[in-house]
Order: structure tokens, then sequence, then C-alpha cells
């Protein structure tokens, strides 16, 4: 019963430029970080076309802020605005998304019709001071992300450090050692890293960090315990496993999804992994080292270097697939149960569902690739659960269901 289908929602696979207006006649270049906002809106950072950008639920794709193909750092509305190299985003819990502007060495902040500022960083300058606003100073920073109370976390890569900004624009080291790289656990700065890319924050205020260069997932606790939750330092590869079992290639972006699973964007081998809350890892989507731009269902799919995430309430994911310069989109698993009718024949199909979302159960006498058929109407959910009874199973010697989220 598994919905894992990639598509692609935007841009020309290898054609890169900066063309806005309906999703299959849009132009990327390079694009990087993704967040999205409650009304569908998906906000993308274009990392060489130095823009952020933004698609409409409807699939119009605009520049939000920035001068295409034109580095610079100035602040100011729209496209009067501009940028140098950026890479992540996060939409804040005030309304404003702040941006890792990575060529400048800083972090802005842009509002969602196009004002850009400096909320940190000293422009064009690369360092490490921990200090309020533009005293303190980045190296590189790339992924952002953000908790409940709106305080922000930056990994720090060329530093390799996480750093943490209160919302008051003060900037303090929150774990690792400034220019020391490594794959040690520990607390704070006696914990090390090797170019991070991506930040997440779950539910509890734990912080999870895509650790690029060592290959792993680590996990710091709101007090800076520093500890490897997936993945074996120093070792690349494409394994799935529980924990330090598995492998990752230079992970880039990961996000959380309402379940606590977290989604991790696998760059170098072109796939996309879940990590579930008791750490096992899976392949989703694509084929581990198998670059490609074909849409599909699970290891069907290709990507091409990857690099960005966002997840909607439905739990299903946008993907900046940016070496292919597209952004595509993938449904995730509906796992539903099957279980015999109490109180007459046939069998009763149960999911876990968002309320107020519509779905449609299908069925399919045979697993030869028969055509799959609409069991009933379409069930919108009341809660966080649905169901559906096929009552005409006993004159089927075999059946298969599956699961469709309605758009």
């Amino acid at each position: 019963m598994n919905q894992d289908v990639v598509t692609t929602l935007a841009g020309s696979v290898l054609t890169s430029g900066t063309l806005n207006g309906p999703g299959a006649v849009a132009l990327f270049s390079d694009p990087t970080g993704l967040t999205m906002d409650a009304a569908g809106n998906l906000y993308i950072v274009d990392n060489a076309d130095h823009t952020l950008r933004k698609l409409t639920p409807t699939g119009i794709l605009s520049t939000i802020a920035g001068q295409a193909g034109q580095p610079g750092s100035v602040n100011a509305t729209g496209t009067n605005a501009s940028f140098n190299s950026p890479s992540g985003i996060v939409l804040a819990p005030n309304g404003l998304l702040y941006m890792t502007d990575t060529g400048n060495n800083t972090v802005r902040s842009i509002s969602t019709n196009g004002v850009v500022n400096l909320l940190a960083g000293s422009v064009g300058q690369a360092g490490a001071t921990n200090a309020a606003g533009t005293l303190a100073k980045f190296n590189s920073p790339l992924g952002i992300a953000v908790d409940q109370s709106g305080v922000l976390y930056v990994a720090d890569s060329g530093n390799h450090l996480i750093r943490k900004i209160t919302t008051a624009g003060v900037v303090t080291t929150f774990a690792g050692f400034a220019g020391v790289w490594g794959g040690a656990d520990g607390n704070g700065t006696n914990a090390l890293f090797n170019c991070p890319v991506g930040v997440a924050v779950d539910g509890g205020g734990n912080i999870y960090v895509s650790d690029a260069n060592n290959h792993t997932i680590r996990k710091i606790t709101a007090a800076g315990s520093v500890t490897t939750w997936a993945g074996a330092v120093g070792m690349d590869g494409t394994n799935d496993g529980v924990g330090t079992n598995a492998l990752f290639g230079k992970p880039a972006e990961l996000k959380f999804d309402r379940n606590n699973n977290l989604y991790v964007v696998d760059s170098f081998y072109h796939t996309i992994r879940v990590i579930s809350t008791n750490a096992v890892v899976t392949t989703i989507a694509g084929l581990g080292g198998s670059g490609g731009s074909a849409n599909g269902l699970g290891s069907q799919a290709r990507f091409f270097n990857p690099y960005g995430l966002a997840i909607d309430h439905n739990g299903n994911l946008r993907i900046s697939d940016t070496y292919n310069e597209t952004i595509r989109f993938a449904y995730t698993t509906i796992t539903a149960s099957l279980n015999r009718n109490s109180t007459s024949t046939g069998f009763v199909i149960t999911w876990p569902a968002v309320s107020g979302d519509t779905y449609q159960v299908q069925f399919q006498d045979s697993a030869n690739g028969s055509a799959w058929q609409n069991l009933g109407n379409p069930v919108t959910a009341t809660n966080s659960t649905a169901s559906q009874t096929d009552t005409t199973t006993a004159s089927a010697g075999q059946r298969f269901y599956r699961v469709m989220l309605l758009p």
C-alpha cells in the first residue's frame, strides 16, 4: 500500500535559467533550500541565481527577492535586494523567512512580501565571532532551522559549528569547536563536526544535524550533548539499517514530519531516506548511486544530487533536485492495516489520516498489473484515522488494496 510516487513540479531537466511562470516552463539555477507556509506556498532558494523564488499551490513560480544572476548584499524590497549564493531558508513563527546568505557570510530576514534585512553576520567577512547582529561572524553558513520559540539554529559549515541566534539577534556557538573538524561526540565545544549542512528541530527541542563530510546524522540535546544518531563516521554508503549500522553519502537538508519521522536528502547517492523515531533508516525514493531524472514509484525514481526538502501537513515531500534544476514532489507512504470485519463478511481497511483530507481506497484482484478500481466513494477523514469496509471479498479469491490521498 505504498504511495512513494515521485513527480516533477517545476523546472526543466538539466536546463538552468531564471524564467518565472507555470511550473512546466519555469527555470532554476541550482535550487537548494526549501520551506513551506500554511497555505502551501513553497519558498525556494535559487542558489546560483542569487534569488528567493515562490511556487504557489497552483504551480506558478515568481521571484520574491533578489536580482537574478547578480550577486550582492543590498537590503531592500523584492528585486532591489540582492544575495550572494544563498543556501538555506526557514519560515519562523513570527511570519518572517530567514535565509543563510552563504557567499556573504550572513543571515538575512525576508518578509513574505519581499522586504529584506540583515539579521546577523558581517558582510563579506568570514569568522566565528559570537556577538549581536552585525558584530557576529559566520563562515559559509548553510542550513537553518527554527524552534517553537523562534530561536534559530545555523549550520556554520566553514567553521564546523552549529550556531544559535536568539530572537534578539544574539549569536552564540551551540556545539562544535571553531575551525576544528572531526567526528567526536561530546558536550558543546567538546563535540566536533565536519562541514555540517542541514539542521532540524524536533518537538522536544532536540537539534538534528546532517554532518555531511562525516556521512552521519548527529543529535544535539537542548543541553548541548552531541551524539551520533545514524550513520558511521567517515564511512559512506547506501545501507539501510538501524542507527550507526546505516550508511549515508554527504547528507544535505533534513526535516521532521508530524509524526517525528526524520526525512533526509542523501545527496551524494541521489536518494531520499527516512529515519524513524527509533533510528531505523529506510530509503523511500531513488536508487543508491544511480543518478537521473526519472519520475516513478520508490526506487524507480531518479535524482541528481538533490539538496533541499520541505514537508507539507499531509507528510508529502517537496525536493530541490539541484543538479537536475527541478523541484520534485513525492507522496509518502500510507501504511494501512487490514482486518476481518467482525459483523459481516469482508475486510476493514484502516489508515492514519489528517482530519479534513480526502482519500480513495482502491483494489486489484490480482498482482499481474490489472487496473486498480475504486472501492466505493472517497473518504474524508474526521480525525487522525480513517477506514473503509470491503464487503465483496467473499467472491474474490485474492485482493490487493491501496489508499490514495486525493488533491
